[in-house]
């Protein structure tokens, strides 16, 4: 079926996919939780009609689900891997590969001032829908334009972000969580530090005596 609008995703949506799994202080927070959490998702992204994600999903809605997180983990992967300069792990490359194996068609049609472009939509809507958060992260990686990719300094959070700072050195996703938080651990483990070496300091200068006498 031919449309005669447009569903199209940033970078900023891939990575509102990417981060529907949270750590807090480590600990994973599922965002995601149901198959009409997923949908929403896609919808008010404006990546996909209701109705037919509604219809693909009531006939297997784990295994629906699952495709969704499936895929987050492999766009997961590869924004960790691009960050890291590593390797990609060959699961998740299949699996975006499959996912954008689906990416919707681009037709052309005929209007009154010559003519415009359309998109036909897959019978896969899910797959669609996914291959769309796909593409601006292929993008990217094709323009290579991932020095600004981030993934934050907290181990404990790990959001992943694209770095718009002037200078290009931001490191956590808030200065004002995760970044304070490591300030304050710094502060203590110098602090911690200082207080054993004037400990060791001060035990010395006592014994010193002692032990000459």
């Amino acid at each position: 079926m031919t449309v005669g609008h447009a569903h199209v995703a940033d970078l900023e949506a891939c990575l509102d996919l990417i981060n529907s799994v949270e750590l807090t202080d480590g600990v994973p927070e599922e965002h995601l939780p149901t198959v009409q959490d997923a949908i929403a998702y896609f919808t008010t992204r404006n990546l996909a009609h209701d109705g037919p994600l509604r219809a693909q999903a009531s006939v297997r809605p784990a295994a629906w689900l699952a495709r969704v997180r499936e895929a987050r983990a492999a766009l997961r992967e590869v924004w960790d891997a691009a960050v890291e300069g590593r390797t990609v792990r060959e699961g998740a490359v299949d699996t975006l590969n499959d996912v954008l194996a689906h990416a919707p068609r681009q037709t052309l049609r005929s209007t009154l001032a010559g003519v415009a472009v359309d998109h036909r939509h897959e019978d896969d809507v899910l797959a669609e829908a996914l291959a769309r958060v796909a593409e601006p992260l292929v993008a990217a990686i094709a323009d290579g334009d991932t020095g600004r990719f981030r993934i934050c300094a907290n181990d404990g959070c790990r959001w992943v972000f694209e770095d718009t700072s002037r200078g290009g050195r931001r490191r956590w996703c808030d200065m004002s969580s995760c970044g304070n938080r490591a300030k304050v651990r710094r502060f203590r483990s110098k602090r911690r530090g200082a207080d054993e070496t004037g400990t060791t300091e001060s035990g010395a200068t006592e014994s010193g005596p002692a032990g000459g006498s």
